[in-house]
């Protein structure tokens, strides 16, 4: 097994955390080989911005990620830049208010709307929409479960425990739609 997950957005959005956190999840809890690596336009808040995370159940022998089995979305520059190295039977997680078009995705990609800052403007924190993301991820790929990705968030972001409990929930309860059942 090995899967190829990237995390992308704007800058400011948390998604090198997560990136993180959930390839500490997957080496230190599920005990996963895993590598994470990460790009950011260093020079402003809102740039481009991604965490990638490799994981795979024998040694790694190509730290990139090149054309992901899971791509999460957390802005439309994330879908413009991303939607292209999609290949059918990719897993996508695209956030129904930071991204609105989803034509360039491929036939075959299978995309899914989430309501991940919707959920983390309720939980009270819009800066949680990646803990949020995490648990949606969590829940689409089987890789961890809730009590496992839960106690890599709270080992790696303790400065707002029950906020982040919350979070990482409310993402893990979501009922992802097919990007098919709504109109981009």
């Amino acid at each position: 097994m090995k899967t190829e997950i990237r995390i992308a957005g704007i800058g400011g959005q948390g998604l090198v955390s997560a990136s993180v956190i959930l390839a500490e999840a997957l080496g230190v809890v599920r005990d996963y080989e895993v590598v994470q690596t990460q790009f950011y336009a260093s020079n402003i808040t809102g740039g481009a911005s991604s965490g990638d995370v490799v994981v795979a159940d024998e040694k790694i022998v190509f730290p990139w990620v090149l054309q992901p089995d899971v791509l999460i979305a957390m802005a439309q520059d994330a879908v413009d830049a991303h939607a292209a190295k999609m290949r059918p039977g990719t897993k996508v997680i695209v956030d129904d208010i930071m991204a609105t078009d989803i034509a360039p995705f491929a036939e075959g990609v299978a995309v899914h709307w989430a309501p991940l800052t919707r959920s983390a403007d309720e939980v009270g924190l819009r800066k949680c929409a990646n803990i949020v993301a995490l648990g949606a991820l969590s829940r689409l790929t089987g890789l961890l479960d809730l009590d496992q990705i839960s106690r890599a968030v709270s080992a790696r972001a303790p400065g707002r425990a029950g906020t982040n409990r919350k979070a990482v929930e409310a993402g893990y309860a979501l009922e992802l739609t097919p990007a098919e059942g709504r109109a981009a």
